[in-house]
């Protein structure tokens, strides 16, 4: 199949009426941290494509190099960071790496696409399968084999196939050690029918089969194995009926091959199951939204991907959370193989296009026992107003309780707000705040951490080429390092300037804490940085 890509690219080369585009990102970051653990990283992430009449090709070239990345002390030479793994080949000599992460011919037409190479899918809300980009935390994992869409009147039918594909350069944090693909096997195919009467149904189902050590070899050989995880799913979507619009979605997970024991609490070793449903209403001004969610051994579907810390999901479902106010501890519940609960939203459109407040109240509860070793109660009440005009704002503020069943452990008890607010100042400057804040006060847990609070701001200004932002960061919380600008303080400066619709130049310098930050219902601990990077970023 790679070597037809190639063949393709090869020939479209050569061909006038080809229409070819490309958007580049190169990074240089210098890691300033106690001496001597400093060096240079860069880094740079091309994207191509070729599209001649129904036929496009894609292909993304990741590279990597580390500089300064060893220094003597006391006559021995020490590496400071290890950037590829000795197993896995490389095509660089030293410190660099460099790896045709992505590369895909799509043929489309009226009533079908065929695609080749990597993919990306998703079915009905996730719960099945859900593998797509998610940049804001540096995912990029996809399906490298074929996928269908199939288009024959009111239907949709999607077959996919291949191994994943892990994201090995990492475009935005620091890389290394850079080891082999574990080449998991999914295979899998959804069929929806459109327009029966106010109604879509669709159906849909999905094979699993991890592996343990890493190359092709490994890949290949476990598909003649018991499958790991089989999971079939309906999905029912209902417009205009009873004033309101609704969607329901459940799914089965089956372990066939037994390699995934129980991750509860060593009693429920039987099939999965995953609930969801909403409904949203619009009385005059008023927007109401409910979802509802029940998770038993949903998340156990993606244990095959813990071997090598490939810190990407294969199946991330609605949370019903709200992802902004994510912390470790929380991010537990978001994870649960054992829950369920509900989540009531009314926004109301005050003054139209202009002013919109909203109330949110989710209650859930998570029976699987985590680092409290108690089942817990989590209510998590949330209130917001987005403000458009000459000023413009998004406001947010919460208090979530988790309280543990046993009540000697006491609760988890967190408020948090945050804010965006984009200003005129003069002629074209504008002016740009965002804030984030949050106070954790900890109930009993099984390795106690302290109480925490974290502040986060950045202030703008910025033309319509150009901008200058200072960010400040304070927390208390031992996990997010220690500041440059004092022991829980972290300041740093960016400055943009977009000398055409084609390049964009970014530098910043200063450093800004550890934590974790969660999209789409994945989380990802994002280290820390110290130090300063530039960027360019060029698109034709």
């Amino acid at each position: 199949m790679l070597s037809l890509l190639i063949f393709a690219a090869h020939s479209w080369a050569a061909d006038p009426t080809v229409a070819i585009s490309f958007s580049d990102d190169l990074e240089f970051r210098f890691y300033q941290d106690e001496a001597p653990y400093k060096y240079v990283e860069q880094v740079n992430r091309l994207n191509t494509s070729a599209t001649s009449n129904a036929l496009t090709l894609q292909l993304q070239v990741d590279e990597v190099v580390l500089f300064a990345n060893q220094y003597t002390q006391a006559g021995t030479l020490y590496t400071e960071r290890v950037l590829v793994d000795p197993d896995l080949f490389s095509p660089l000599p030293g410190f660099a790496y460099a790896n045709v992460e992505k590369i895909r011919l799509r043929l489309e037409q009226d009533d079908y696409s065929l695609s080749l190479g990597d993919v990306y899918a998703a079915f009905g809300r996730g719960l099945a399968l859900n593998v797509n980009r998610n940049v804001d935390i540096d995912i990029d994992s996809s399906i490298q084999g074929a996928k269908m869409v199939y288009r024959p009147g009111p239907w949709d039918i999607i077959v996919v196939a291949g191994q994943l594909n892990r994201q090995q350069v990492l475009q935005y944090n620091p890389n290394g050690p850079i080891y082999g693909d574990r080449r998991h096997a999914v295979g899998g195919a959804r069929v929806e029918r459109f327009g029966l009467g106010p109604a879509n149904l669709g159906a849909h189902v999905v094979a699993y089969d991890f592996v343990r050590d890493t190359g092709w070899i490994p890949g290949f050989e476990e598909l003649g194995t018991a499958i790991d995880t089989l999971t079939a799913g309906l999905t029912l979507e209902f417009f205009g009926v009873a004033g309101a619009d609704w969607y329901l979605e459940g799914d089965v997970f089956t372990f066939p091959s037994g390699e995934f024991p129980a991750v509860l609490d060593g009693e429920y070793d039987g099939p999965g199951h995953a609930l969801y449903g909403s409904t949203s209403f619009y009385p005059g001004k008023f927007v109401f939204l409910i979802e509802g969610k029940k998770y038993l051994s949903t998340e156990r579907v993606n244990t095959g991907l813990t071997f090598g810390n490939e810190q990407y999901e294969v199946v991330a479902g609605p949370t019903l959370e709200y992802e902004r106010a994510i912390n470790l501890g929380s991010s537990k519940a978001l994870n649960s193989n054992d829950i369920y609960g509900g989540r009531l939203r009314v926004d109301w459109a005050a003054i139209p296009a202009e002013l919109t407040p909203y109330l949110a109240l989710a209650v859930s509860r998570d029976l699987e026992y985590h680092d409290s070793e108690s089942a817990e109660t989590i209510v998590h009440a949330v209130s917001g107003v987005e403000i458009l005009g000459h000023t413009s704002a998004i406001i947010n503020s919460g208090y979530r309780v988790d309280k543990r069943d046993r009540v000697a452990l006491g609760a988890d008890k967190q408020c948090h707000a945050d804010a965006g607010v984009v200003f005129p100042i003069a002629g074209a400057f504008h002016g740009d705040i965002a804030l984030d804040a949050q106070r954790l006060i900890r109930g009993v847990d099984k390795i106690q951490a302290p109480d925490f609070t974290t502040i986060s701001s950045g202030v703008g200004v910025a033309t319509g080429t150009a901008s200058l932002t200072w960010f400040t960061d304070f927390t208390d919380q031992p996990e997010s390092g220690v500041g440059n600008l004092g022991e829980h303080v972290f300041g740093a400066a960016e400055l943009q300037i977009k000398t055409s619709s084609h390049l964009t130049l970014k530098a910043f310098g200063g450093a800004y804490k550890a934590g974790i930050r969660c999209a789409g219902g994945q989380c990802r601990v994002l280290p820390g940085f110290a130090g300063g990077r530039v960027s360019a970023q060029t698109q034709f």
